[in-house]
């Protein structure tokens, strides 16, 4: 699983890809300190899994959101200081909202949530495919 983790604050961003380093499913991790270059990183890096912070320079994490629109997002991860914008982010399909400061356990209950959210993807994605598969062949007969 590729995960990007995104967030303005360096000690933050680093916790998280110090959690996540070496933890099975995570075999790629990807860091954005900003906005514009956490869209950058979502279209070429295709992440399966994104920790997103909020409040951002740039661009905040819901117009991350919004440039890179609802078809190639990753499952994500909220991680903010501000419970203000948790019913937004909600809105938005987030799998979860951690808020800062976050204890590991907390950590850990958003990352099998969002390990679970990914896999259930990978299988519709799979069986989308299959569906557009055997519709194909069964138009070509």
């Amino acid at each position: 699983m590729r995960v990007l983790v995104v967030d303005d604050e360096p000690l933050a961003r680093e916790r998280v890809v110090r959690l996540l380093t070496g933890r099975p499913p995570v075999r790629e991790l990807v860091e954005a300190a900003d906005g514009p270059s956490a869209i950058e990183a979502i279209r070429t890096r295709k992440p399966d899994l994104m920790f997103l912070d909020v409040q951002m320079p740039g661009t905040d994490g819901f117009g991350v959101l919004r440039s890179v629109g609802l078809e190639r997002l990753p499952v994500v991860v909220f991680v903010t200081a501000f419970d203000a914008h948790a019913l937004k982010a909600f809105d938005v399909h987030a799998v979860d909202y951690l808020l800062k400061p976050y204890d590991t356990e907390r950590f850990w209950a958003a990352f099998r949530r969002a390990t679970e959210s990914v896999a259930r993807e990978s299988v519709l994605g799979a069986g989308r495919k299959l569906a557009s598969l055997l519709q194909e062949m069964d138009g070509g007969s």
